[in-house]
């Protein structure tokens, strides 16, 4: 989720050796949310209803973008009807000390 990031795909690909089909690799860059460690009323909505709705703690500068990146697509009718996704929580909670208390509902 890192803003500006223009050749990330072509980093990608060097670092496989290109060892898959290049239209296999989508990227997703616009939502970055402002950039690194940036929210937005948005994002911090988001990551609260998910708390509601799955028990399910995201942070504002990792995991809940990129949640809110696949929840976008997935309404968006990006994936086929019937895939099997699998999200990886990665952690990083620990960014969201930094805001200020009750900002998050848990």
């Amino acid at each position: 989720m890192l803003k500006g990031l223009t050749d990330i795909k072509e980093r990608t690909l060097h670092l496989t050796q290109k060892t898959f089909n290049t239209n296999q690799l989508h990227i997703w860059d616009i939502y970055h949310f402002g950039g690194y460690a940036k929210k937005t009323d948005e994002l911090i909505e988001f990551i609260n209803n998910s708390w509601r709705q799955y028990q399910l703690p995201l942070d504002f500068v990792y995991t809940g973008k990129a949640f809110y990146a696949l929840i976008d697509n997935i309404k968006k009718d990006y994936f086929m009807k019937g895939s099997n996704i699998l999200f990886i929580h990665t952690g990083g909670l620990q960014g969201n000390l930094s805001l200020p208390e009750h900002t998050l509902l848990f």
